[in-house]
């Protein structure tokens, strides 16, 4: 036996997993209580990246261990190594237990904790939305990490994660400084960049801030150089069309009009961004088509009804400023129909 244990941890360090799977299979056969060989078996699996082989031959290990040598550190090995497995199955809520069993025993013996491990544990809190138990270890994991090569792509993706969850409970100022670390740390995070851009523009909102919009479309604008798309398209158009760059704005909302049909926004969009960068005509046009599509929109029949007014075509500008009225009974339209009506008497 002590030779094929030789040969096995010898090939398992040569990385050749196969074949030193093969001879710690070998021993458990004529030897099932030697812990250190379901703890290879294990090993090997996971090297191998068959996942799924990786749980039982390490439970076989612990169980073995724990009344060996209790005091092993290869306990905590192979609870981590079962929870990062099941990680990386997308097993979420089996990888939990096994990462907080390592994570405890290792803090107990004062040993230094993987950072990958809390990475994951954070992680698979995040994916089973479990917001409050994620929060503190993706700040602990990247306090642990260094910020350079691989490792600072890993912090970027937390600082993404941190920034998903304060997005969705509509903290955008947290969720602001933590998305701009993950964009800073990895400027190719379409999801970071994405996020980004939308919590700028909410926050643009309450109340309006120049400044927001302006950093909004900056990262669009970023975004398009990694990804030109019909996504991209809509948070660039609405980005400056917030930030009242409507000459901007009307490329990447056409796109995005033109691509949907029969989406009155998008063509609402477009056509307030005709509107305001003075392209009458064809704001006209889109309008129409927007109150074919959403008839009762009071934006769309005001945003239409002063550009026809803004053209002197004061009877259409009446026609839309009336339906506007029977649609909102709102008493300062009711007056803009009023003065609308005056003018159109007035022509010949």
């Amino acid at each position: 036996m002590a030779s094929d244990w030789d040969r096995g941890v010898a090939l398992y360090n040569k990385s050749e997993y196969r074949a030193a799977l093969v001879e710690f299979q070998d021993i458990v056969m004529h030897r099932p209580d030697v812990a250190g060989a379901w703890y290879y078996i294990g090993l090997c699996e996971f090297k191998l990246k068959r996942y799924e082989r990786v749980e039982l031959p390490l439970s076989h290990a612990i169980d073995l261990l724990e009344i060996q040598t209790p005091s092993s550190p290869d306990i905590a090995g192979a609870w981590y190594t079962i929870g990062i497995s099941h990680y990386l199955q997308a097993h979420y809520d089996k990888a939990i237990e096994p990462l907080k069993r390592y994570v405890d025993i290792t803090s107990k013996a004062r040993h230094e904790i993987d950072p990958s491990a809390r990475t994951a544990l954070a992680r698979a809190y995040f994916f089973l939305e479990r917001y409050d138990e994620a929060l503190p270890l993706l700040a602990g994991a990247n306090e642990k990490l260094p910020a350079s090569g691989d490792r600072a792509k890993e912090l970027a993706a937390n600082s993404y994660y941190r920034g998903a969850i304060y997005f969705k409970r509509e903290d955008d100022d947290r969720a602001i400084v933590a998305l701009r670390e993950a964009v800073k740390g990895n400027p190719e995070d379409i999801a970071a960049m994405e996020l980004l851009a939308e919590s700028l523009m909410r926050k643009a909102r309450k109340p309006n801030s120049e400044a927001r919009w302006q950093e909004a479309a900056e990262v669009g604008e970023k975004l398009k150089m990694v990804r030109d798309d019909l996504k991209t398209a809509n948070i660039l158009g609405r980005a400056y069309l917030g930030g009242q760059r409507f000459d901007s704005a009307v490329g990447p909302l056409e796109k995005l009009a033109k691509a949907n049909p029969d989406n009155g926004q998008a063509w609402l969009y477009y056509g307030i961004a005709l509107s305001r960068s003075g392209r009458m005509r064809r704001a006209m046009e889109a309008l129409e088509i927007t109150i074919q599509l959403i008839p009762e929109s009071i934006p769309a029949l005001s945003e239409l009804g002063y550009v026809y007014e803004a053209d002197k075509q004061y009877q259409q500008a009446l026609r839309i400023y009336e339906k506007a009225y029977a649609v909102s009974g709102d008493p300062a339209m009711k007056a803009t129909v009023e003065r609308v009506r005056a003018l159109a008497s007035q022509q010949p």
